[in-house]
């Protein structure tokens, strides 16, 4: 009798253990390295609200995607929405999160009057996130491209993988400008020289959401963090980083 009881209590403490178990489990959050400022605000916000703990990876769209498809470890994308619909990806909704905009951006010590003075001479390097993979790097070679300004640029520019590769380049003084989303560096003041808004008629709207997986082992963390997206507090958040 005292054998099958203390049998019971260690299936019990098994299934206990493993109840807890599932329960800890961390909720992982995927997004393109030009929101790492926004999302990580939010995913502070949503723990301190009594959410789960929330996992973030970071980098370039294409190499998000690949990870999301082969790892199943994700639990939700934040990018922007048309690129990730065409991923592959099953996804069970979308929230949605605002509208991007990308800007020009340079270095102390320059300064510029209008986005079209990347054709100047003085710009020698001009710097953009690689249009394959970044969705600003597309924006940017629409915005080129309606602007006739390929043609001008295309012996400067320097292709690098994610937003805040083209934001550290501009900081360092290592490029005369650079195309970057107003999220990147809405706050870094003086440790730039400026920046300007492109013209949004010049590219496609950049509608950033955050999609669930349809795959994910997280459905409970998913359903509270889409709630916590539509709150006050964290529309405040897209708001203040310039979404």
């Amino acid at each position: 009798m005292m054998r099958r009881i203390a049998c019971l209590c260690a299936a019990l403490a098994a299934m206990l253990c493993l109840a807890v178990s599932a329960f800890a489990q961390t909720f992982t959050v995927a997004a393109g390295a030009g929101y790492k400022k926004p999302v990580t605000a939010l995913a502070k916000a949503f723990e301190a609200a009594g959410g789960v703990k929330t996992d973030l990876i970071f980098g370039n769209m294409g190499q998000i995607i690949t990870q999301a498809k082969g790892s199943g470890a994700i639990d939700m994308l934040v990018g922007e929405k048309n690129f990730l619909d065409k991923a592959g990806l099953a996804f069970s909704g979308a929230v949605p999160l605002g509208h991007g905009v990308l800007v020009v951006a340079w270095p102390k010590g320059k300064t510029m009057t209008a986005p079209g003075d990347v054709a100047k001479p003085e710009v020698k390097r001009l710097a953009m996130p690689d249009p394959a993979k970044a969705i600003y790097g597309k924006a940017a070679t629409e915005y080129l491209k309606k602007a006739n300004l390929e043609k001008a640029v295309a012996d400067k520019l320097l292709v690098v993988a994610t937003v805040p590769q083209v934001t550290a380049y501009i900081q360092s003084g290592e490029v005369d400008a650079g195309f970057v989303n107003r999220t990147d560096v809405i706050d870094l003041g003086e440790a730039i020289g400026g920046y300007l808004e492109i013209d949004p008629s010049l590219y496609a709207p950049i509608e950033l959401a955050a999609l669930p997986l349809a795959d994910s082992r997280n459905p409970e963390a998913i359903k509270a963090f889409a709630a916590f997206l539509a709150t006050p507090q964290a529309r405040a958040i897209l708001k203040k980083h310039g979404l």
